[in-house]
């Protein structure tokens, strides 16, 4: 019986067995659900001598429900969900409601075996002769076992096709993979498209464990190892969520998501760990794009305070020395009242880019508020911050700025200073970012009462002094 065509094997095999046997009527009865006080079965196949014997299409045996309560019924279901044959000779049978049950579908004899799939009961298969009270111990039994095994094997394969098409067609719609861990001997069982997207071809026979868990960057394995811990004790869920970096065929770190359970026996013991690994990488994408986002300042493009906030703790992570930079445009008023806040709007943007072009990739640019802005530095030495805050001081006062005006051929030129204060994080003693900041905005202060257009440096062992840097 293949996988795809197990039913029609199934009617065949009935249809053997019965004029093997001489019996009326061959059946199966599908187990849907031990209830605490019935048992719910589903009258599934039959094969019938003739159309007297026929009760398939009866509504009676449709989704029927059979109560607990006769002793020799239950005792009955007890047997066979421990695995065991029964034969039935109904005229010798003690009274109660099954004897009755089986009398009134004029049953004169009767042989079942449970059928066990994946070590779970299934259903039942019988035989019943409505004409001779006869024993089926020995041959008759033997074969309804075997009949019994084979009937099992052909579900057993048609589920685990069924559920390998379920998995492949999940997995095309959500970009998953699918997977198991056996707690006991650590074997792992994965999807076809997992396997395929780790990078072993569709003939390889097994993924260790160990090589699955190397895929997993460090700190996420780690992570996974401490929730598993975590959960191996739980009462309630047992279900859990991580983020992880995995590396599938490529070098690269690809972001997905690690969804899981732990599976328990009869006995609450964990027996499995189950569950998908799903692409989350464009989620991440939009998440860093939209983290970045409200970093940054929405008309200059330069970090806002939270973006200076992030940068100051990345600074602070790789323990390099550090300097804070902060600059004000001088007589910014006057511009805006003397050519509009659009134009001012321009002159911010365009004095931004004109920043940049001086500093390193890594160094942050952040506009804290109006004309205000603050550079953020780390790995320089006094005199290479102070250095850099001249050629900023020097980049702005060169070259007047230029700002195209829609009703003007010719566009305005615009000349502008500013003046910048110098803190440095001191080595003797720590700083918060509000100390560094107010240490810069008191250089900042000196400089403008200097005459502005000049850069002032702030220590904790000196007092705000102006600079005057000759490179030329």
């Amino acid at each position: 019986m293949s996988a795809d065509h197990w039913a029609e094997g199934v009617d065949r095999l009935l249809a053997e067995i019965g004029p093997v046997t001489g019996a009326s009527r061959v059946w199966i009865f599908q187990l849907m659900e031990v209830q605490p006080d019935a048992v719910v079965q589903d009258y599934v196949f039959e094969w019938a001598s003739s159309e007297g014997y026929r009760q398939l299409n009866q509504k009676r045996f449709r989704f029927f429900s059979s109560p607990l309560k006769d002793p020799i019924y239950c005792r009955l279901v007890e047997e066979r969900q421990a695995g065991m044959s029964h034969d039935f000779c109904i005229p010798v049978m003690p009274p109660g409601p099954l004897r009755s049950d089986l009398e009134g579908q004029a049953i004169e004899s009767m042989a079942t075996v449970p059928i066990f799939v994946n070590g779970q009961w299934w259903g039942t298969l019988g035989i019943d002769d409505c004409e001779r009270p006869v024993s089926w111990r020995g041959p008759g039994l033997d074969l309804l076992e075997a009949a019994g095994q084979l009937i099992a094997a052909a579900v057993y394969r048609y589920q685990l096709s069924h559920r390998s098409r379920q998995i492949e067609l999940f997995h095309k719609v959500a970009d998953c993979g699918v997977w198991e861990v056996t707690l006991r001997n650590g074997r792992v069982w994965c999807s076809q498209a997992l396997k395929t997207a780790l990078g072993y071809p569709e003939t390889y026979p097994r993924v260790s464990l160990r090589r699955l868990l190397a895929r997993l960057h460090p700190d996420d394995r780690a992570a996974l190892r401490a929730r598993l811990r975590g959960l191996r004790g739980a009462a309630e869920s047992t279900q859990f969520r991580l983020d992880a970096r995995v590396r599938l065929a490529g070098p690269s770190w690809i972001w997905h998501e690690i969804i899981g359970e732990i599976q328990h026996n009869e006995a609450g013991r964990p027996v499995a760990v189950a569950g998908l690994l799903l692409d989350i990488s464009r989620r991440k994408q939009g998440e860093q794009q939209a983290l970045a986002a409200s970093q940054l300042d929405a008309l200059t493009g330069a970090l806002n305070r939270r973006g200076m906030t992030r940068h100051l703790e990345t600074l602070g992570a790789a323990m390099e020395p550090g300097h804070v930079i902060l600059l004000d445009i001088d007589h910014f008023k006057q511009i805006n009242d003397t050519h509009g806040h659009l134009v001012g709007d321009v002159l911010l943007r365009t004095m931004v880019e004109r920043l940049r072009h001086e500093l390193r990739p890594g160094d942050g640019l952040v506009r804290l508020g109006g004309e205000e802005f603050a550079i953020l530095v780390g790995g320089m030495r006094d005199e290479q911050a102070m250095a850099l805050a001249e050629r900023l001081r020097r980049s702005v006062d060169a070259d007047p700025f230029l700002v195209e005006m829609p009703d003007d051929d010719q566009p305005l030129r615009v000349t502008m200073s500013i003046s910048l204060g110098v803190a440095r994080q001191d080595d003797d003693a720590f700083q918060s970012p509000e100390q560094l900041m107010a240490q810069a905005d008191q250089a900042l202060y000196a400089a403008k009462h200097a005459g502005r257009n000049t850069v002032q440096f702030f220590s904790a062992a000196t007092e705000p002094r102006a600079v005057n840097l000759d490179t030329e």
